[in-house]
């Protein structure tokens, strides 16, 4: 992994130094959630509950709704 993140020239932030599984394993979840795929993210994350990934997500349903609210209040 670390080879690959070198040769992708990807930057991670928070001093972490490579990709690791899980986190790419999150990342996915994190798309799959914000693109409104809660199902399917509960799917691949594996969670047996979608009330688990819903609070795994929370932060980005919150994001989500501060930028719907600030859209709206430019218009």
């Amino acid at each position: 992994m670390k080879r690959l993140t070198n040769e992708a020239n990807i930057e991670l932030k928070d001093g972490h130094e490579y990709l690791k599984p899980h986190g790419a394993r999150r990342g996915l979840g994190a798309e799959l959630y914000a693109l409104g795929e809660s199902e399917k993210a509960q799917q691949v994350l594996r969670h047996k509950s979608i009330e688990t990934t819903h609070e795994a997500y929370s932060d980005l349903k919150t994001k989500d709704l501060a930028q719907s609210i600030d859209r709206i209040r430019d218009t």
